[in-house]
């Protein structure tokens, strides 16, 4: 039995007294979206309460202090597809509050049972996940070439910018995954495959739309007015792919860590070994034999086949992201099928088309 759980611990000072409507609300609210089976709740004297129900998820709480402003609520459920931060936001969207103090934890981490061979498919994931990021990138940079000239600077801008948000990524980790790892990692997984399944066709579709704009407005496309802008788009692409890279590889390592303590950390040389494998394997086979755009439909793929297996292998279940998977995995076959008409419509409409 998968013992995994998610817990919500929430502190917070309201803007107003607290009032009998706001703990009405609070309580419709966990009715609303978890199965309550049984209720106790408790005035003190002179104010005060405090409210428990049990439910078949586990358990809520909640303590109010209305001399303070203050309420303390936890949530434990063992269901890993609730959406903790949707019962919160519902029960902000009612109530104001002045400060929130929130912790969402995934408990019972030790008391499911893991086969011994769970760590070497992470190495397996994250040698397949660097290597598709590495790509991404790499693609990126061959796409700005085309468009902006200057290979060697475009290959140095885009490993560089990709380094470094990849540090910021790493740096804001906690901030941004806050649930189970397993399902943070396939919603990483799932985003990063749509930008950079995308991303180099969406440099020719900047540069198209910011050459007809300078064709409308009378201003020279190669001025600051039309050239900042655009360079600035191209480069977030850079940028967002590499920020969700380093997202990743925190989660890869605590996936790492959930199963071998001490072997955990070692996933970082694991990426590092797929960043290799995707930089030599770029200029000297994939970019000889496929055209760019494709090459971005199959990395994306890849992505997508990757988040799916961690479903599979690890029990995850969520409905949207299997309903997800399926729609894009078709889609990326298609378009992999058809790409030769595919690509040749593209560059027609966006780059011969944006000359």
């Amino acid at each position: 039995m998968d013992t995994r759980s998610q817990h919500l611990l929430f502190d917070a000072v309201l803007e107003n007294d607290l009032t009998p409507e706001n703990i009405e609300h609070i309580k419709s609210v966990i009715e609303k979206n978890l199965t309550v089976v049984n209720r106790i709740e408790h005035k003190f004297t002179p104010q005060g309460e405090t409210i428990v129900f049990i439910l078949s998820e586990s358990h809520f709480t909640l303590h109010t202090y209305p001399e303070n402003k203050f309420i303390s609520m936890d949530i434990y459920i063992c269901n890993l597809e609730t959406d903790l931060k949707k019962i919160v936001n519902e029960i902000s969207k009612e109530i104001p509050f002045e400060k929130i103090d929130q912790r969402f934890l995934t408990r019972g981490k030790i008391g499911t049972p893991v086969a011994t061979n769970n760590l070497g498919w992470v190495y397996f994931v994250t040698i397949v996940t660097a290597c598709c990021s590495i790509l991404y990138e790499l693609l990126l940079a061959q796409s700005l070439s085309t468009t902006m000239g200057n290979t060697a600077l475009r290959y140095n801008t885009t490993i560089g910018l990709y380094i470094a948000a990849m540090g910021f990524g790493a740096l804001l980790y906690k901030k941004f995954v806050r649930r189970d790892i397993f399902e943070e990692f396939i919603k990483l997984e799932l985003v990063l495959s749509v930008l950079g399944g995308i991303a180099p066709i969406m440099v020719l579709v900047f540069d198209f739309l910011f050459n007809k704009a300078a064709t409308a407005t009378g201003i020279s496309f190669f001025s600051n007015w039309i050239q900042m802008p655009l360079f600035t788009l191209n480069h977030l692409l850079i940028i967002g792919i590499g920020f969700l890279s380093g997202l990743e590889l925190p989660l890869l390592i605590d996936m790492g860590k959930r199963f071998d303590k001490r072997k955990g950390s070692f996933v970082l040389a694991y990426d590092y070994f797929g960043t290799l494998i995707g930089a030599i394997l770029f200029p000297i086979i994939i970019l000889p034999q496929l055209h760019i755009f494709t090459i971005g439909y199959v990395v994306s793929a890849m992505n997508i086949v990757v988040a799916f297996f961690v479903m599979a292998k690890f029990k995850i279940e969520n409905k949207r992201y299997k309903i997800f998977i399926v729609v894009m995995l078709v889609l990326w076959a298609l378009l992999i099928a058809k790409s030769t008409l595919v690509n040749e419509n593209i560059i027609q409409k966006f780059y011969f088309g944006g000359l």
